[in-house]
């Protein structure tokens, strides 16, 4: 965390921002001692682009957003569902209302469904080894076309730079601040940056607590295996 709050503290004195931030882990940043979440995954520029292709009329007719995530084994898969659940909201710019799951040990299924009747379908495993880097795809189908964050026909990310040779190396640099940071360590130091110079923490809490109880709903539902409406 040291190196991430080494970041921060750069953008802080560049931007002139006051408040004194410090991140307590990479979910979390203290502002003026008050701890807020940061839904750091909010910071990808992938999904910043989801949502603008979603919003600007590029997509017409929204019916879908599949989603399918793959992480280590032993993860918390509600944990997971939170982030999911978050993604899905803020890509579509929609409020998730109700939530159908069906899990088994270390995976589940959840339906869920938005206010205007958008159905998002997640898909969540923790079955990679220790250190395997987490996998995910976000994809929306709409009557005038698809958008999707993974290359088309592909199943992984790819990188922007390969170098083969004796040792095999990638690089992708996404944000000319930051580098020598992965994708997910820049999200974390943007999105606790942002928090700070906007000072939004409760709007930041509002969308946390919304989330808690889409989870518990999600819960709820996996227990009973019906339906669960907020």
């Amino acid at each position: 965390m040291n190196k991430l709050q080494e970041k921060l503290d750069f953008l802080l004195e560049k931007y002139s921002v006051e408040s004194k931030a410090v991140l307590k882990d990479e979910k979390t940043v203290s502002i003026d001692g008050k701890e807020i979440p940061t839904l750091s995954h909010r910071s990808e520029r992938r999904f910043i682009e989801l949502k603008n292709i979603v919003n600007n009329g590029t997509l017409v007719g929204i019916s879908v957003m599949r989603v399918a995530r793959i992480v280590e084994t032993g993860k918390d898969i509600y944990e997971e569902l939170y982030r999911e659940f978050d993604i899905c909201q803020y890509v579509l710019q929609r409020k998730l209302k109700s939530v159908t799951v069906m899990e088994n040990g270390n995976v589940l299924n959840a339906i869920a469904t938005t206010e205007d009747g958008v159905v998002c379908t997640i898909e969540i495993s923790a079955t990679l080894k220790k250190g395997e880097i987490e996998k995910d795809k976000h994809e929306i189908i709409s009557q005038r076309g698809i958008a999707c964050d993974v290359v088309v026909d592909a199943q992984l990310k790819q990188d922007s730079v390969y170098v083969f040779g004796n040792e095999n190396k990638k690089y992708t640099d996404v944000d000319f601040e930051l580098y020598g940071l992965s994708i997910e360590e820049i999200a974390v130091v943007r999105a606790a940056f942002s928090v700070a110079q906007n000072n939004n923490a409760e709007t930041q809490v509002s969308i946390h607590q919304n989330l808690c109880a889409l989870v518990d709903m999600a819960k709820k539902s996996a227990k009973s295996g019906e339906r669960e409406v907020m």
